[in-house]
């Protein structure tokens, strides 16, 4: 008899990305996709990280949306240009995979943008998510971006991080683990981290433990150990993710369309019952038609539950 081969599913790692100043030129709310210009070294930066086996997701707050500047179908489209823009100049297709954005904010315009949602940076949320979704690594993962907040969010996720920004004060307030002043510095700097740095063992799980990556210029920050505050987002995201997914489950155990219906066909059948019992000692036919108006009424129920079960 040969061996059974146990197979683990393939668990990658990636770069996530902050959108405005990072991959575009963009200091304001940006809704139309023919404002959308990529900074110098993006697009070949981008391959070269693909190139070294790294999938990319772009994650970013999208404010503009919560107050009343553009919807959230502008964004799509203002995603699907720079996938475009990227994929056109680097000879690729779907070099970028996916697009993360979060349009709430605490004080928007707009009410049902409403409240600090987990998925804001310098929450996790949304690489906690893109990473359940894509089956990736966040240990052996970088965040790069050009503000304290992208920062914050990818080492709370455990990911290591790259700030692009030439305020040194940004990276002293950030400590991030690489920073420097613009995107092909960066993507420098985490290649050669790839390449000095031993493949990280599989374990049990199929997963992979992340090795600690040695530092090798001045502006290298080390964030090997997650600060206290750290940890108590990535537990407060982890709250906030759990509790939207049982306020869904909520949600759906609750009233919909079908069982509305169901309700109203039940209250028919009963009450065409009562009237046929009011024709006891009368006209059978008449109690007979009754009744059955109140057994169609109350198939009708069953049937409508029925399908809302399935749905």
């Amino acid at each position: 008899m040969g061996r059974a081969v146990i197979s683990f599913p393939t668990v990658e790692a990636a770069i996530f990305l902050d959108r405005d100043n990072t991959l575009i030129e963009n200091d304001d709310d940006l809704g139309d996709p023919d404002g959308v210009h990529l900074c110098p070294g993006v697009s070949r930066g981008l391959q070269e990280l693909r190139n070294a086996g790294y999938r990319l997701v772009v994650v970013t707050n999208q404010g503009g949306v919560a107050r009343g500047a553009y919807s959230e179908a502008d964004v799509d489209a203002v995603h699907q240009r720079i996938a475009f823009l990227v994929d056109e100049s680097s000879d690729e297709v779907g070099l970028i995979e996916r697009f993360y954005y979060c349009p709430f904010h605490p004080e928007a315009k707009l009410e049902e943008y409403r409240r600090d949602h987990s998925w804001r940076k310098p929450h996790p949320g949304m690489l906690i998510q893109a990473a359940h979704d894509m089956q990736l690594d966040l240990g052996r993962s970088w965040m790069i971006g050009d503000q304290a907040r992208d920062v914050q969010a990818g080492r709370s996720a455990g990911c290591r991080t790259a700030l692009v920004n030439p305020d040194e004060k940004i990276s002293i307030e950030a400590k991030p683990t690489y920073a420097g002043k613009t995107f092909p510095e960066a993507v420098d700097f985490i290649l050669k981290q790839k390449t000095n740095a031993p493949e990280a063992p599989a374990n049990m799980n199929g997963q992979t433990t992340s090795l600690a990556s040695p530092e090798s210029t001045p502006r290298a920050l080390s964030n090997a150990t997650n600060t206290d505050s750290d940890v108590g987002m990535l537990r407060r995201t982890i709250h906030d993710l759990t509790e939207e997914l049982r306020s869904e489950r909520m949600r759906r155990a609750e009233f919909t369309p079908l069982k509305m219906a169901a309700s109203f066909c039940q209250l028919l059948a009963v009450l065409l019952a009562m009237l046929g019992l009011l024709q006891v000692g009368g006209e059978l036919e008449v109690f007979t038609k009754w009744m059955i108006g109140a057994g169609l009424m109350q198939l009708m129920t069953m049937t409508m539950l029925l399908l809302d079960l399935k749905g």
